[in-house]
């Protein structure tokens, strides 16, 4: 992306003074962006466009585009039905408006007419560098500057900024994201739906979110991407990076394809294909919400490990087990501990317990060597991940032991030279949450879906360090 392209998709996700075409007391979308837009403490004013209304939410309104004031309005948008979209596009270009959000729907999901409209519509936006984002869409929201023009009202939590970017073709679907995420803790910079992307696309958006300083991770929900030689250039822009694509891309099936050419209007592809593309070049494709969550977690809090080698240590030999499956089944390797580890292992362990990888400290272990253990695993040469026990904090419950059994990782993280992805012992709470957030680690709430995102974490690292990337990457972090 070149510095006129960034530039103005800066100003794009920045806007000041907006435009609301279309705004009403009758529907919700008006009424959400003003909220929306408050929760995150924006500082965007908003001029609402209706001929039949004084004011609109508390806002004063204005009779007609032409009334707006002069040489102050920075975005439009568009919230009146598709066939009354295109004059009101044309009207703001007029007033020099170009950059604009079309939520309407109506558009290239419906059939061949409507086809015809976006085609019309596209055609008119690229003749007169008009940016614009949709139709059928929600908007979107910068978290980390704080600007909104997000319609949706489904997402929860407290709008917490942070390196993860979110780019949705689904704008419900990805309200679920955008709340998983703000609920395990984890920072959004910017969450982009982009719709039925006449003009602004998803490849667009990814590539904008590579050279954005806040991001350090992106996420997305796709339906179809609609431009493959651009997918091409800004994956392997990501790669040089070092920025991680962790995607959902439904169509796997029969039912999944026809669902994403009913909704957006995108067309699918074969998705054996599409896998053998992710895999060449670097993109990481999950399956569920949750495992998309789990894997931006522990990319944003995780450093790459120099190799694929982990190691665990927990509280249980039954855990161990689990644990051990869990691997064998995604192919993760749990290497045998080195000589010298061993060793060193059976002079602080109980004479009963087993120097085995997963470790089982047993409880004598536990309360008596597992500062010193966690130190042994983190000079084995085999090793390249630590998994090391955790007990969340409660609250008011919270123990000494705790404490001190959780500090002993979250001290060393820096300096040991390792991964290090903690599994709690006994259940988080929103209370752990922000303890481990403040503390910087990302523990693994549900072993599969951890593990799952330790695969991808190492196949990431392992793709890197093929391409003659990881050292950028390893820096980052």
């Amino acid at each position: 992306m070149d510095i006129y392209d960034h530039e103005r998709m800066r100003q794009f996700f920045a806007p000041k003074n907006i435009a609301i075409v279309g705004a009403s007391s009758r529907n919700a979308w008006f009424g959400n962006m003003l909220n929306n837009s408050e929760r995150l403490g924006s500082g965007c004013c908003f001029y609402p466009v209706n001929p039949k209304a004084e004011e609109i939410s508390g806002v004063k309104a204005y009779k007609s585009i032409a009334d707006l004031p002069e040489s102050v309005i920075d975005f439009g948008v568009v919230m009146v039905k598709a066939s009354l979209a295109f004059d009101a596009v044309q009207q703001l270009a007029k007033r020099g408006i170009k950059n604009l959000f079309l939520i309407s729907s109506g558009y290239a999901e419906t059939g061949e007419k409507g086809t015809l409209q976006q085609s019309e519509l596209q055609k008119y936006c690229n003749e007169n560098d008009i940016k614009l984002i949709g139709p059928n869409c929600l908007g979107f929201m910068n978290v980390a500057d704080r600007y909104s023009i997000f319609c949706g009202g489904a997402v929860e939590g407290k709008f917490l900024p942070g390196a993860i970017g979110i780019v949705g073709q689904s704008g419900a679907t990805s309200e679920i994201i955008a709340t998983r995420l703000l609920q395990k803790m984890l920072g959004i910079s910017l969450y982009i739906t982009t719709g039925n992307e006449a003009v602004i696309t998803a490849e667009d958006c990814i590539e904008y979110l590579i050279h954005d300083e806040t991001t350090r991770v992106i996420t997305g929900f796709i339906e179809e991407f609609r431009n493959v030689t651009k997918l091409k250039e800004v994956t392997l822009q990501a790669a040089q990076k070092g920025i991680p694509l962790i995607l959902i891309k439904i169509g796997r099936s029969d039912k999944g394809s026809q669902a994403a050419r009913s909704h957006t209007g995108a067309l699918s592809g074969n998705d054996a294909v599409l896998d053998g593309f992710f895999r060449q070049y670097g993109i990481i494709r999950v399956d569920t919400i949750e495992e998309l969550i789990e894997t931006a977690g522990i990319f944003t809090h995780c450093s790459l490990p120099a190799g694929d080698g982990l190691g665990i240590y927990t509280l249980s030999g039954g855990l161990g087990g689990l644990y051990a499956d869990l691997c064998s089944d995604l192919g993760i390797r749990l290497p045998s501990f080195s000589r010298q580890t061993i060793s060193r292992l059976m002079a602080v362990l109980p004479d009963f317990a087993a120097p085995d990888n997963p470790l089982d400290l047993t409880g004598a272990g536990f309360r008596s060597g597992t500062e010193k253990i966690f130190e042994i695993l983190g000079s084995d040469e085999n090793i390249n991940i630590i998994a090391p026990l955790c007990i969340p904090p409660q609250g008011a419950f919270d123990s000494d032991l705790a404490r001190a059994i959780n500090e002993i990782f979250i001290s060393r993280m820096d300096g040991i030279g390792k991964t290090i992805v903690p599994i709690p012992f006994t259940e988080m709470n929103d209370h752990a949450r922000e303890y481990f957030h403040k503390s910087g680690v990302y523990p693994i709430e549900q072993p599969e879906l951890g593990f799952r995102a330790i695969a991808h974490l190492i196949r990431y690292s392992q793709f890197l360090r093929k391409t003659g990337n990881i050292k950028e990457k390893r820096e980052n972090h």
